[in-house]
């Protein structure tokens, strides 16, 4: 792939100050996307991502958005839109855990996994849509997550939430192929972030012996794909669902 295929592409990462996100955005950054960074909080983290991309000679601009609240994201999509006038890359990616068995889980738990994990992501691909479909052009990238096919014990609400973004993918995509748009998931095994550390900390060995490559994952075997399905290289593909997990979900 040319380094300049993307070049002048606009793209938004969600949740991209830090682990997957922040290689996505640096990967999509060094092949000539515009990058917006979003974050919800982690504004320095944020920054020091996009000041990464310029300083390897990329444009990247820090944008804050709360995806899991509505008002929060309309107002980042219109300012990325008047800021740049167009919308060509959507990565839906930020997303959090709330791990509990579900005998025990708590209501408030459940509700806030798939506000942001799923609605979060609806929402967005809805407001990006009513830009592309004009335009005639765009690709949305969803990160689901393995455990949309495999379930995880105590990961029952990340588990649906992931598993409504694949058919929510499918859906989507099937409504907008005509268009030009094109949408497809991406779904991470066990990759080493922050979010995973306390799983790895607690049974990476046992995770480990489950992974038929032999080692955990790192963002940047997820951002190559996500690069990929924002090239013309994937110009023939959406609807789709495609595993990152070191053969986990085969094993």
């Amino acid at each position: 792939m040319s380094d300049a295929q993307l070049r002048d592409k606009i793209a938004l990462v969600t949740g991209a100050g830090r682990g997957i996100g922040a290689a996505i955005a640096t990967r999509l950054g060094a092949h000539g996307a515009q990058v917006i960074v979003n974050y919800r909080s982690s504004a320095e983290e944020a920054e020091a991502v996009a000041a990464s991309i310029r300083a390897a000679g990329g444009h990247a601009t820090p944008m804050q958005g709360d995806m899991a609240d509505a008002e929060s994201t309309e107002a980042l999509f219109k300012a990325v839109l008047d800021e740049h006038g167009t919308l060509d890359l959507l990565i839906n990616n930020a997303g959090i855990v709330k791990d509990g068995l579900l005998a025990s889980m708590r209501e408030p738990d459940w509700q806030k996994v798939i506000d942001l994990n799923l609605t979060g992501v609806m929402r967005s691909t809805r407001l990006a849509l009513r830009h592309m479909l004009r335009a005639r052009t765009g690709s949305i990238v969803n990160l689901a997550s393995i455990q949309a096919i495999r379930g995880g014990r105590g990961q029952a609400n990340y588990a649906a939430a992931k598993a409504g973004v694949l058919g929510l993918t499918r859906a989507a995509a099937l409504e907008v192929a005509d268009r030009g748009v094109r949408i497809n998931a991406v779904l991470p095994g066990f990759i080493s972030t922050d979010m995973t550390q306390v799983i790895q900390r607690r049974a990476g060995d046992q995770v480990l012996a489950q992974i038929p490559m032999g080692r955990f994952g790192v963002p940047e075997d997820v951002a190559g794909l996500v690069l990929f399905l924002c090239s013309d290289d994937s110009a023939y593909i959406t609807g789709q669902s495609f595993t990152v997990d070191g053969g986990l979900s085969i094993a």
